[in-house]
């Protein structure tokens, strides 16, 4: 029966492979400049073993799309291009005779769209940078990259990427990541660069010098690396200033100018330092909001909502120190109810600022069984008592009769609520008719995804299965008008 199984699936793979065979060499369907159904085209899949012809038509597609008007449709192509260079780089044929394309060929065509696309795309250039960081972890891409942007450099009438803007790029991929020595005093001075993103990626370089100062042999082999990677780890970075000395130096730079902290933490390990204190220190005395840095996209406050997203002394800090809004992306992070800051949460739906009323009710209401008075007061929230349950109505309030944008299903007496009793009720609210057809390309579990909508069984526990939870959610995504009141 296994045997049989694994047939079908294979016989289905082979077919849908040359569907892709066929799709990819028919002009009017797979042209780059097809734009009916750009979708499909990124949709090429890639775990396939094709020839290399195949292989030079699927980039030239892909390059195409670069060209496309829309973000979505060039930004999703650049993603697809540097998957396609780990896989093609990567595939076992089922050709004797294949081989892969000469990767510099690739990157060429590559890096020549990308340099075409900068004059009506600036943001192109960091984008791609970006993405193709993990590549230029390895040989013979670092290099590669590189030569490009040291090629962009000696262009005299380049009109983009920036100078400033390579700059950053070379530094963030790599070319400062030779030894501090040699490399550590240029580092310092370009945190006090005019530019934003070179002071960050400075910032950046030197926080993987920092990683490399304070590793350990067991951390570098839990990295499944050979103690040769260790010795030159410490090799690199003979005379760096220890790590207190840098973090002071950089919070310094900080509070002077935002946009160094963030890419600096975001990469020096946080065993053995004072992270929360830090951290609070630098988001107390610095300038909110931090600026956005497209090669650290996860900031200092981000690195805040996730670390202190269970700690109430924190949240308590972030409030005292003006930072409602990251206080209340903190205390809402969780999708569970953290007792702690339940009295947080309620000291954030009376704040005079409308969005964080709704913010703090609605997650009162989807976690704590608790109906916030000025979320009611501003029609956020409602509750109905009935006979058997509680149950909350969240509105967005954005326009008239709107449908609840949720609804929250407790047991009435403050105790867990049966199974049983929650299915029942929603099928009385959210019936089949109501929800529609079940979504079948998602896995089964305490989510339900409906056509208009989702059914959320949550429980504290890890069981699936059990027979008591803590409520249901119901989330209601369609235009057509629906209000659970109808149907009690």
């Amino acid at each position: 029966m296994a045997i049989l199984k694994f047939m079908v699936q294979e016989e289905d793979s082979q077919q849908s492979l040359e569907v892709v065979r066929e799709q990819i060499f028919t002009p009017e369907t797979f042209s780059p400049h097809w734009n009916s159904n750009p979708v499909g085209l990124l949709d090429i899949p890639l775990n396939f073993p094709y020839s290399l012809k195949e292989w030079d038509r699927i980039f030239e597609i892909l390059i195409g799309l670069l060209d496309h008007k829309e973000r979505q449709i060039w930004d999703r192509a650049i993603n697809q291009l540097i998957h396609a260079l780990e896989m093609e780089a990567s595939q076992h044929s089922n050709y004797d005779d294949y081989k892969p394309r000469p990767t510099h060929e690739r990157l060429k065509s590559i890096f020549e769209a990308i340099t075409a696309q900068t004059l009506e795309k600036p943001e192109i250039f960091a984008i791609f940078c970006s993405r193709f960081k993990f590549l230029a972890e390895k040989s013979p891409n670092n290099y590669l990259i590189l030569e490009w942007l040291d090629e962009l450099t000696a262009v005299e009438d380049r009109q983009a990427p920036t100078q400033e803007e390579i700059v950053a790029a070379k530094i963030f991929l790599g070319a400062y990541d030779s030894t501090w020595q040699e490399v550590g005093t240029t580092l310092l001075e370009l945190l006090d660069h005019a530019d934003t993103n070179i002071r960050a990626c400075a910032a950046y370089q030197i926080g993987k010098f920092c990683s490399k100062a304070i590793s350990s042999r067991e951390d570098v082999w839990e990295w499944r690396c050979d103690d040769k990677k260790y010795v030159q780890d410490k090799q690199a970075v003979v005379g760096m200033p220890p790590l207190e000395a840098m973090m002071q130096l950089i919070r310094g730079k900080e509070l002077e100018r935002p946009g160094v902290a963030g890419a600096f933490w975001g990469v020096i390990p946080k065993k053995g330092i004072d992270a929360k204190e830090w951290l609070l220190d630098v988001l107390e005395h610095s300038q909110e909001p931090e600026p956005y840095i497209p090669y650290f996209p996860c900031d200092l406050a981000f690195d805040a909502h996730e670390r202190f997203s269970r700690d109430a002394d924190a949240v308590r800090r972030l409030i005292d120190m003006g930072r409602a809004g990251l206080a209340l992306g903190t205390a809402t992070d969780e999708p569970c109810k953290v007792a702690t800051l339940e009295p947080v949460l309620i000291e954030l739906g009376h704040y005079d600022d409308a969005e964080i009323t709704r913010i703090a009710s609605w997650q009162l209401a989807y976690y704590y069984h608790y109906l916030h008075p000025c979320g009611e007061k501003l029609k956020y929230v409602e509750l109905l008592k009935l006979s058997e349950i509680d149950l909350f109505l969240l509105f967005r309030q954005e326009h008239e009769l709107e449908p609840p944008y949720a609804v929250v299903i407790y047991s009435g007496t403050n105790q867990k609520l049966s199974r049983a009793l929650a299915q029942s009720w929603v099928d009385k609210i959210f019936s089949e008719v109501v929800r529609g057809e079940p979504k079948k390309d998602l896995p089964r579990g305490n989510s339900h995804r409906y056509q208009r909508g989702y059914v959320d069984y949550h429980t504290s526990t890890p069981n699936a299965n059990s027979n008591l939870i803590e409520n249901v959610i119901i989330g209601y995504r369609s235009k057509f008008p629906w209000n659970p009141k109808q149907f009690l």
